[in-house]
């Protein structure tokens, strides 16, 4: 994946990601924290991303980073 494409994503998928994860999480905090920690492990991952599949990426990489939030939450209460 090029730079370009990377930006691509962030600009066509950052608000379906954050809106899926405040959905879920219910809070604006934290969803904002997943959403970027996903575009962060995109990033890392660039070149093994196939592009035509990266919004699927991204929604996975988001829907665990929820559950590993709500294994936490789940251990410290």
């Amino acid at each position: 994946m090029k730079l370009e494409q990377y930006n691509h994503c962030v600009d066509t998928y950052s608000d379906g990601l954050f809106r899926f994860d405040l959905k879920n999480l219910k809070n604006t905090d934290d969803a904002k924290e997943i959403v970027q920690s996903s575009f962060e492990k995109l990033w890392i991952r660039r070149k093994d991303v196939d592009f035509e599949r990266v919004k699927s990426y991204l929604f996975k990489t988001a829907y665990h980073g929820m559950v590993d939030m709500w294994r936490a939450a789940e251990r410290t209460s």
